[in-house]
Order: C-alpha cells, then sequence, then structure tokens
C-alpha cells in the first residue's frame, strides 16, 4: 500500500509516478475515496442506520426503513426483539498452548439468554473464531445475528485468533496447525462453561467457515464439537480460495495478504487488555510477515495447500457440515464438492447455493435472500446441539440451488435475480443432460461438430476485462461490483457464439471445455467465459467462468508441465459451477483469451494461442458442454419453502451497539488510462473509505476510520509491468478519564516481476507498516515501524 507508483524497468530500475494522496483519517470533510472490498469482512459496511453526525443530529427513521450489508435490517425485514432477554456480550479469556511456545491469552466474549441463565439452565454452545477483530470489526454485524440464537437459549461465542484484535500471540499465516489446535483447545474449553451443556457447534463465514471445516476434519477433533456451518468457505485453498484458479494466480493472491497486512497490524483495544496494549501491539508489528512471501512461493497444489483443505479427506470429517454460499462468491464450488464428498463418506450434509455473492443468505445480494435465520436455528442447530427432530416437511433437500435466468448485465447489486429453485442431492451428477456445442472456424457453437479443421488466432494483445473488475462479489447493494456489460472483452477474445436458443435451456454444475490448441509460449494460461448475449441489447453477460494454467493439462495441480512451444495439444478442463436458465432467443457465447487484466495476473511474456476446430487424429474436436437439467418433481415444494418475496427476520444491531457517523462509508472503483514515455497501459484504482464512525455500547465510543486503495497497472506489451500497490490509512480514538486514547497507523504493499541477467523471472514485494501514538498534547509520535521486503522465483505463473 504505497502512496506513488513506482515503474520497475526490466533492469530493475525504479521510477515514479505519481498515485493521489490517500485522505487523512482524521480530516472528516475528505470524502472523495470510496468503499471496496479491501475492509468489507470487517467493519467496512457500516450500518446505514439512525446517526448523530459530528455535532449534527438527523432524524431517525422508521425501524428497519433501510437497505444495509449485515449490520442491520432491510426494507423487506421484521425485526426480532432480543434486548429484553440478551444483554451485550461478556467477555472472556482462553489460555491455549502449542508446543514448543508459550502459553497465548485468547480474547473472546459470548452472547446468552440471561432469563433463562438466571434460572439454572445449561445451553449448547456456538463458536467462531477468525482475526477480523471481534469488536471494532465484527461487532456490529455480529450484533444482527448472534443475539438471535442467544434468544434461544444458545451461547454465542466470538474469539480473536492469535496476534489479532485483542488476542496475544503472533499470526503468521492462515490456516496453520497452530491456529487450528487453539480453535480446538477453545472449543474444550467452552463446553466446559459453567452455562454450557457439553455440546457445541462452530460456524464462520469465510476465514472461520475455513477454519471451522479444518477442525471438523483434523484427528484431534474435539468429541464436544457436534455439527459446522460453513458459510462462503473452501475446501480447496489452492483453487478455491483467493490464490490460483486452476493453477493461473488470481489479483487476489496480491490484494488479499496486502489487505490483511493491514489487518494485522491494527492494536489491541486497552479497554480489554489494559496497559498491556502498547507492549502487544509493539511485539505484533516487529513479528509481522506479508503473507504473499508464503503465498507466492507455493506456486502449485503441494503440500502446503493440500494439508490445509479438506477437500480429499472428506472421510475424516467427523461431524455434519452445513455448507452454503453464492454463485457470485468465490467459494460456491466448495459447496457441491463437500455435498459429494459428506454424501459419499456417509455423513450428514446439506448444502444451499444461492444468487448472491460473499454474505449470508438473509443478508446477500442481489438476491433474492431467504428468511434463513429460523430455518438455520430449527433444522440444524437445534437438530444437531438439540437433539430436535424438525418437521420434515419444511426441511431443504440435501442440496438447495438456485438457478437464475437470463438478463441483460449490470454492475449494480440492488435487483433481485429472475429464476427459481431446484432441489439437487449429491446424485445430481448421474441426471446430467450434455448440451455440446462445437466450436467452428467461423467462430460459431453449434451442435454439430465440423467436418474439417480450422485454425483461429487468440489475439496475442493484452485483454482488458474492466468489466469484471473482481474474482467475486462482496453481495451488498450499494459495492457495484457484478461483472457489467462483458461486450468489449469478448471483441477484444476470440469468441464463438451459438444461434439463438429455440427453447429455454435449464443448466447445473460444470460448464466444460476441450479444447484442441497450440501456444508458442512454455507458460501460458488461458481465461474463459461462459456468457449470454441478449436478443434486445446485444450486451453479453457473463455466466460463469474460470482460468486454467496450460501447464496442467495432464490434470495433476501439484505436477505441472511447460507446454512445448508449437506443438498441438488437448485440454479439458471444468469452468465454475453454476445454476442457470438460457431463454429463449438468447445465444451462448465462449470466450478465450490468455490474459484478462486485472483478474488475471499476466504471464511473463506474452503468449499467443491458436485454436483448432474440428478433430484430430488423436483427440476430440473442440466443444463446449453444458450441464443440461431436467425439472424434478421435487422442485415443487421448494416455491412454498422458499417464496420469491420473503420477508426477512433479523435483529436490529443498534440496539447493541449504537453509532455515530461523521464520515459516511462508501466505495468506488476506476479505470484510467496512464502513459509512461512513449507506453500506454491501464491503471485499475479501488478505494475504500469504510467512513468514520463512533461505536457505542460495549465498544465505549470508540472511533474508528479507515481509508485504503487497491491499484493494478499495467503497460500494454509489458506484461512484466503489472504491479500490485495497495495503501490503507486507519485511526481510532477514544476519551478516557485518564486523557484520549489515540493511534494511527499506516500500511503500504507492492508486488511486481523482474527479470535477471540470466532470464530468469521474480516476484519482488515490498510491505511497510507505520504506527503512531498521540502524546497528552494529542499530537501523533512515531511508534513502532516495519518494512519487510523479499524475491520469489516466478516458475509456473
Amino acid at each position: 500500500m504505497s502512496r506513488s507508483l513506482k515503474d520497475s524497468s526490466r533492469d530493475g530500475a525504479e521510477r515514479e509516478a505519481p498515485v493521489p494522496e490517500l485522505p487523512d483519517p482524521l480530516s472528516p470533510d475528505r470524502r472523495s475515496f470510496l468503499m471496496g472490498a479491501a475492509w468489507a469482512v470487517g467493519a467496512a459496511f457500516a450500518p446505514r442506520l439512525a446517526l448523530e453526525a459530528m455535532g449534527q443530529t438527523t432524524k431517525p427513521p422508521a425501524p428497519c426503513s433501510e437497505p444495509s450489508a449485515e449490520g442491520a435490517c432491510c426494507n423487506d425485514s421484521k425485526c426480532f426483539p432480543t434486548r429484553d432477554k440478551v444483554p451485550d456480550p461478556e467477555n472472556l479469556s482462553f489460555w491455549v498452548r502449542y508446543p514448543g511456545k508459550d502459553p497465548v491469552r485468547l480474547e473472546g466474549h459470548y452472547w446468552y439468554n440471561a432469563d433463562a441463565a438466571k434460572e439454572g439452565r445449561k445451553f449448547p454452545a456456538l463458536v467462531e473464531l477468525n482475526p477480523y477483530r471481534r469488536r471494532d470489526g465484527m461487532m456490529l454485524g455480529d450484533s444482527a445475528f448472534y443475539p438471535y440464537f442467544a434468544y434461544h437459549e444458545y451461547l454465542c461465542f466470538r474469539v480473536d485468533l492469535q496476534g489479532s484484535g485483542d488476542s496475544g500471540g503472533i499470526l503468521t499465516d492462515e490456516y496453520t496447525e497452530e491456529e487450528v489446535l487453539y480453535c480446538i483447545q477453545v472449543i474444550e474449553q467452552v463446553a466446559r462453561h459453567p452455562l454450557c451443556n457439553g455440546k457445541v457447534g462452530m460456524m464462520g463465514k469465510s476465514w472461520s467457515a475455513i477454519n471451522s471445516l479444518m477442525v471438523a476434519a483434523h484427528d484431534r477433533c474435539p468429541s464436544e464439537l457436534k455439527a459446522v456451518l460453513v458459510i462462503c468457505g473452501s475446501d480447496d485453498r489452492y483453487n478455491d480460495d483467493v490464490h490460483y484458479m486452476g493453477g493461473a494466480m488470481m489479483q487476489d493472491n496480491v490484494g488479499w495478504p496486502s489487505s490483511m497486512w493491514g489487518w494485522i497490524a491494527q492494536p489491541p483495544d486497552p479497554e480489554i487488555v489494559g496497559n498491556r496494549w502498547k507492549q502487544m501491539w509493539r511485539e505484533r508489528i516487529r513479528n509481522a510477515d506479508f503473507w504473499f512471501k508464503h503465498w507466492g512461493s507455493h506456486q502449485t497444489r503441494d503440500s502446503y495447500w493440500s494439508s490445509s483443505s479438506v477437500r480429499d479427506r472428506y472421510d475424516r470429517v467427523k461431524v455434519p457440515v452445513y455448507i452454503v454460499s453464492g454463485y457470485l462468491d468465490g467459494y460456491k464450488n466448495p459447496v457441491v464438492r463437500a455435498v459429494e464428498g459428506l454424501h459419499s463418506a456417509g455423513m450428514a450434509v446439506q448444502g444451499l447455493l444461492g444468487p448472491w455473492g460473499h454474505a449470508k443468505p438473509h443478508a446477500g445480494d442481489p438476491g433474492p435472500r431467504i428468511n434463513w435465520l429460523p430455518y438455520l436455528l430449527h433444522h440444524w442447530w437445534d437438530r444437531w446441539l438439540k437433539d430436535a427432530d424438525p418437521n420434515p416437511r419444511e426441511e431443504l433437500p440435501e442440496l438447495t440451488v438456485w438457478l437464475g435466468e437470463s438478463r441483460e448485465p449490470s454492475r449494480s447489486c440492488c435487483t433481485p435475480d429472475r429464476g427459481k429453485w431446484a432441489s439437487e442431492d449429491a446424485q445430481w451428477p448421474t441426471r446430467v443432460r450434455e448440451k455440446v456445442f462445437y466450436l467452428w472456424p467461423n467462430q460459431s457453437l453449434s451442435p454439430k461438430e465440423p467436418g474439417h479443421p480450422g485454425y483461429l488466432i487468440c489475439p496475442g494483445p493484452l485483454v482488458l476485462g474492466t468489466k469484471m473488475l473482481e474474482t467475486s462479489s462482496w453481495g451488498q447493494c450499494g459495492n457495484d461490483d457484478l461483472p457489467g456489460d462483458q461486450t468489449e472483452a469478448d471483441n477484444q477474445s476470440l469468441h464463438f457464439d451459438s444461434g439463438p436458443l429455440a427453447e429455454d435451456m435449464d443448466c447445473f454444475g460444470y460448464p466444460t471445455v476441450s479444447l484442441n490448441l497450440v501456444c508458442n509460449k512454455p507458460l501460458a494460461s488461458v481465461a474463459v467465459r461462459l456468457c449470454e448475449i441478449s436478443p434486445y441489447t446485444g450486451a453479453s453477460h457473463l455466466v460463469t467462468y474460470s482460468f486454467f494454467n496450460l501447464c496442467y493439462r495432464d490434470g495433476d495441480m501439484a505436477a505441472p508441465r511447460p507446454v512445448s512451444p508449437g506443438v498441438p495439444f488437448h485440454v479439458s478442463f471444468p469452468l465454475n459451477v453454476f445454476g442457470h436458465t438460457f431463454k429463449r432467443g438468447w445465444r451462448v457465447r465462449l470466450s478465450l483469451s490468455p490474459s484478462l487484466f486485472p483478474t488475471l495476473w499476466q504471464s511473463t511474456e506474452n503468449p499467443i494461442l491458436m485454436v483448432v476446430t474440428g478433430r484430430s487424429p488423436d483427440s476430440p474436436a473442440s466443444a463446449l458442454s453444458l450441464p443440461g437439467r431436467r425439472p424434478r418433481a421435487q422442485d415443487r415444494r421448494l416455491k412454498k419453502l422458499l417464496p420469491s418475496d420473503p420477508q426477512i427476520l433479523c435483529v436490529d444491531s443498534s440496539e447493541y451497539v449504537p453509532t455515530v457517523e461523521s464520515r459516511k462509508s462508501r466505495y468506488l472503483c476506476k479505470v484510467k488510462p496512464i502513459t509512461r514515455g512513449k507506453k500506454k497501459g491501464v491503471l485499475v484504482r479501488k478505494v475504500t473509505d469504510s467512513g468514520r464512525y463512533c461505536y457505542g455500547g460495549p465498544l465505549r465510543d470508540l472511533w474508528v476510520d479507515q481509508v485504503s486503495q487497491e491499484n493494478f497497472r499495467i503497460f500494454h506489451d509489458d506484461p512484466l509491468s503489472m504491479t500490485g500497490l495497495t495503501a490503507s490509512r486507519t485511526s481510532m480514538k477514544r476519551a478516557g478519564e485518564g486523557g484520549e486514547w489515540k493511534i494511527k497507523l499506516k500500511t503500504a504493499t507492492r508486488v511486481w516481476t523482474e527479470k535477471d541477467s540470466s532470464g530468469k523471472y521474480f516476484f519482488r514485494y515490498t510491505a511497510t507498516i507505520k504506527t503512531f501514538i498521540a502524546n497528552a498534547r494529542g499530537e501523533f509520535e512515531p511508534f513502532e515501524h516495519k518494512t519487510v521486503k523479499g524475491s520469489i522465483p516466478r516458475l509456473w505463473v
């Protein structure tokens, strides 16, 4: 995250290219930066509630009158009253140990039903652990979720992982064995809590979803754990997290460690840890590392990835699993895989794939949403933690999936999708009826195989996929991150179109492309996008996509093999799972390109791909296969269980975290042309202004201000120029009897590629943290400063 772009030439010399300054987080009048994905995991999406801003009082809207993220009720919601029974969460600590290290103190809190506790009743517990700061990062969203379950007599624990929030220790990477063992020890201690009946469920969204699944499959999975809930999590960290889709490196492999660099640099709260906060913060900064160091070093699916991925060991999972995600999220493939894998292993499983992004089913956009909290309570947690017997007539199928229908492309998440819910199960692949479209030399798709081969070139120049700035959506109205019209990128790519469809075509599963290719470079990837073309506007709507590194054409992601330049080869691979109805009159389009900036990290050399249509002596014809689906009788009951316009039950988080706003949180993505000498290029800037908010209640009037930006830049015909640069500033302050506590931190990262004198390629990276503490006069003084630099051989991407 830097305040200037440094251009790296082939010989490693650096030249400055100016980038606008980030606004000072302490200045409430700087409002030109908008909220984006980097900080959205935690507190980025503050509630749009009745707020007081900078001494000005605004008239409160009626309860639940405003749409929001997961922190408040929505227009179609019914607020569930919990405050009369569920008080503010109560703080507590856990001591955990890892072999060879000193004991670590993890800080957490829990919601509970005070009336039931007074009567001496004991409850099952729900546990979630992640590093996103349980108080200023997560309490707002948690207050719209956990009090509902606490009201229904569950203990609901949120715990900061080591080295994050208010917890001690150091966080060295995602999903380490140390982390998982700490999770296990917390579960064991929760089960012994005086209010707990000994039964525990583990759950989470994103990070905590992944470690929940890992604990369930661990050899030391505690006997107290009875079930897990996985929301937007992955069983395959290599392919279906933020790293290497199809073996090709994604932009997120740079963007996400940069986000975590900013998260782990934040201090513990002296309100919780007391005078230890400076010592803890200093230890955290001095031991911080930039995790691209790990992620960039492991470019194949080696043991680093497989050891923390449950994909290939579902037979070791010891408890029932409920796994949920959306088609617009990056974690859709694991839902289908988990249902198949756990069913085959004889373990209870349920899956849900809906029309939203990285969000819970009752709060995700574009929707339609589902009234999920009561279902989750009665049909999942009550079943496994209270031995209840839910009404089978109200039970969702083993795998519930949404089939969206053809629509005009739009960047906005605010308009609900049109479509229908469908009933599936682990046997869904046996019911697929393949719809094959062959690639023809005239760039058409046809059910008929061409009679003779054709030879078509994928354009070599950079393909700008600037209407697809994210690899997945955050699924929140107001954050316009959906793929827009793909026509511009299609025209830069090699694309094949079908004729207008004669009838509607339902699909569910994995589209597969089989290609006969010739490539002129030993390392190359291909971006494949499946789109549909509107008969009304001609616009191109992205249905699904994938990237694929051609070095893995043998099918083993752990054993890459360079492409032999000029030698024809055949490759077949799936796109990401999807559920969709292609409507009559619309056309199917398949687009192929060896680049797609910025979502696909550019190859070290610009490859040229030649697609051979038709059959060859040694391989089948190049084709697209769609997983056709026929209606099932079981689909009909879903119309009643999942109505198209449900009333969504939720909890009003302002009852627990009253919030004052002085600068509204906003989001911005910009694409702009840039020049350097005679070179022309593109800069994509994603800016997060998480706003400036004062959080009351348990946070004791803590002011938090965060602004960050993420930049990806490339110059045409210079693949080594692709660079990722990010920057963030965070400030926190609170007035107290002993004076004002006030801190500020700045972080910066940069990742780029260089070629040395021997012709070898290397990733270079640098990351910096600067922290400041205000003195008695309110003036900031430097506290700790940390810079890390490194070099990684670039071997397979």
